[in-house]
């Protein structure tokens, strides 16, 4: 029911006035009077009009409000006493669209999210499993990877109140490169979920510009009361919507990446893009080609890169193609020791 707020507010407002045993049978101006208290102006006696027609009228659009005017009286009142709006029961389409969401979120489970989110779904979901569960059909449709309540994911709560209040926190970071333990406050914008894990992006006092860290390196969290440092609105777009992944080469500004893939991958990647700005262009009698992205550059999107072995060649930036045989190098000696 696409209705506006000042809209519900009038019809909330006219409902508990017809609802007033103490006063009975209001008419337009007591009924104008209600809803200026409720929407601090007064409306005009076309808008009440218009809202008691919609209120009448059957679901999805209305309540079926059992509105009654008495032309000799003008005054209004419910053919049916018990009636409220707030009463309106749930029809089978409303049922049968919810039961088809709570399937989904079902399957989909809560591990990755806050045990707050994850307890109130639990009732929701004790509540669908009791109510509505068809034992003759009581097969899962959908099926997605379910992930474990991995460390750090007990901070969730914690970093999405201080990235919507917009609070400093203090933490102490763990470096796996390092393999050492530095505090350090971060003032978090935003939280982020790249290939089931979660990431929280924001400004780095350690650093003096915009970083992300993963829940997973994160310890202690302490919400602190102190000035929040804003990030610039230009710099924070362009961090969180020109890279793939999460951790772009500091050092690395947009531009445009070029690579040259077999027919597999460049069907595999019209099947999912990877970013917006994805194009492919000149693909051969085989069905290879070539892709352009603009992007800052990452770790991540370097990795997807190497995991195509020789699928892929980076024809620009040159330095791309260093770097993931740099680190497949890497890889490649830590598995020997």
């Amino acid at each position: 029911m696409p209705i506006n707020r000042n809209a519900y507010m009038r019809y909330k407002a006219i409902d508990l006035r017809l609802r007033n045993r103490f006063r009975p049978l209001p008419d337009m101006e007591d009924l104008i009077d209600a809803c200026a208290k409720a929407i601090d102006y007064r409306p005009s006696i076309e808008t009440i009009q218009k809202d008691i027609k919609a209120m009448r009228q059957d679901p999805p659009k209305g309540f079926a409000a059992p509105i009654k005017f008495c032309r000799r009286k003008l005054v209004y009142e419910y053919t049916d006493p018990d009636y409220s709006i707030d009463n309106v029961g749930l029809n089978d389409s409303d049922i049968d669209g919810i039961k088809k969401a709570l399937e989904v979120i079902n399957s989909i489970g809560t591990s990755r999210v806050s045990q707050q989110f994850a307890h109130s779904m639990g009732k929701v979901l004790s509540a669908y499993n009791e109510e509505f569960t068809n034992p003759e059909k009581n097969r899962r449709i959908i099926q997605t990877d379910q992930i474990p309540l991995y460390r750090g994911m007990e901070h969730f709560d914690v970093l999405f109140k201080a990235c919507s209040e917009e609070i400093p926190v203090s933490v102490i970071h763990y470096s796996y490169d390092k393999m050492s333990f530095n505090a350090t406050v971060i003032h978090p914008r935003i939280l982020k979920e790249f290939e089931n894990r979660w990431y929280v992006v924001g400004f780095s006092e350690d650093h003096d510009c915009i970083r992300t860290f993963g829940l997973d390196r994160l310890y202690d969290p302490v919400l602190l009361k102190q000035k929040f440092i804003k990030i610039n609105q230009e710099e924070e777009e362009l961090y969180l919507k020109d890279v793939y992944g999460v951790y772009p080469f500091s050092d690395e500004k947009k531009q445009t990446i070029l690579i040259r893939a077999s027919s597999l991958v460049i069907n595999y990647f019209m099947a999912y893009p990877i970013h917006s700005s994805q194009k492919v262009k000149n693909r051969g009698e085989y069905g290879q080609g070539e892709i352009t992205f603009d992007l800052i550059p990452s770790h991540e999107l370097i990795r997807l890169f190497r995991s195509y072995g020789n699928e892929i060649e980076v024809i620009q930036p040159e330095w791309i193609n260093t770097e993931i045989f740099q680190e497949k190098r890497q890889w490649q000696r830590r598995r020997q020791h």
